[in-house]
């Protein structure tokens, strides 16, 4: 079903790591764009997403498969969120893969997890740990106002962590770009305790012709053209907007998660499509 999609050579974690070096100081900027200003609105989607999970448990999610009749959620308000003076995520150990500049890892952070954020781009975890240093984050980090985060350089496919130690794992934007995104499941499984949630952001195509075409002109001409201005880079942008193209899609991850052993995928839509939320227990 995903082959034609995985042997794609440009997936090399080497080359996949230069790639990322190259654009990591402008990457967020960037994503804002390819995302139509949306991607701020969804990293809030995502934190309440883990929340969720870690509050409903796999007992839950069955009970709310028994009820489903697809796969698929109806689409949430992307802009709601938990109040972040609850810090409902307090004394959990969360891992963020493919953390990138550390958006993510900062949003659990903020709702009291202690988190391991990886990537396998030097650059992007040299950018994330040079965030942690804002005045904010430092402010809020003595205050007790909300969590750790450390990044570290790690493979996704092959991770160094131990087994069953994470209470949730997660991964924005990132699984999309993975060599074998299987094997990444694979080990996203492996180091999460028994019951924690799995939960991934990433960008899909929009259902319905119309919207989808309007969007697959704009990932082919605008994301490419900006992303090259800003960064200098045009041709690692090109290569997104084909990964997004050739992405199996939120349905693709939900069959992927079976395939590793997780249980109870769902997933969820954002903003018409243009992006989904994914998530499973181990």
């Amino acid at each position: 079903m995903f082959g034609a999609y995985f042997d794609e050579g440009s997936r090399d974690p080497a080359r996949q790591a230069h790639r990322f070096d190259r654009i990591a100081g402008r990457y967020d900027l960037v994503n804002d764009v390819a995302s139509l200003g949306c991607s701020r609105r969804w990293t809030r989607a995502f934190a309440r997403a883990v929340v969720e999970c870690v509050d409903a448990g796999p007992a839950d999610a069955e009970r709310a498969d028994a009820d489903a009749t697809s796969v698929d959620r109806a689409e949430g308000r992307p802009g709601d969120c938990p109040a972040l003076d609850r810090l409902p995520l307090r004394g959990l150990h969360i891992l963020d893969v493919a953390c990138g500049t550390g958006t993510s890892s900062r949003a659990l952070a903020r709702l009291g997890a202690d988190v391991i954020g990886c990537d396998v781009s030097e650059g992007m975890v040299a950018e994330a740990r040079r965030r942690e240093t804002g005045r904010d984050v430092v402010a809020a980090r003595a205050d007790g106002r909300c969590g750790a985060v450390t990044y570290c350089i790690a493979d996704a496919c092959d991770m160094g962590f131990a087994d069953n130690r994470f209470d949730a794992v997660t991964c924005c934007y990132g699984l999309r770009n993975m060599p074998s995104p299987v094997a990444a499941l694979e080990q996203m499984r492996r180091v999460a305790r028994p019951g924690a949630p799995i939960v991934t952001l990433d960008f899909d195509m929009p259902s319905g012709t119309l919207l989808s075409n309007a969007y697959r002109l704009y990932d082919a001409i605008v994301l490419p053209l900006v992303g090259g201005l800003l960064t200098g880079h045009p041709s690692d942008y090109r290569y997104l907007t084909q990964t997004i193209e050739q992405w199996p899609g939120r349905r693709g991850v939900a069959h992927m998660m079976r395939v590793v052993g997780l249980r109870h995928p769902q997933c969820r839509p954002l903003t018409k499509g243009i992006a989904s939320l994914n998530r499973a227990w181990k």
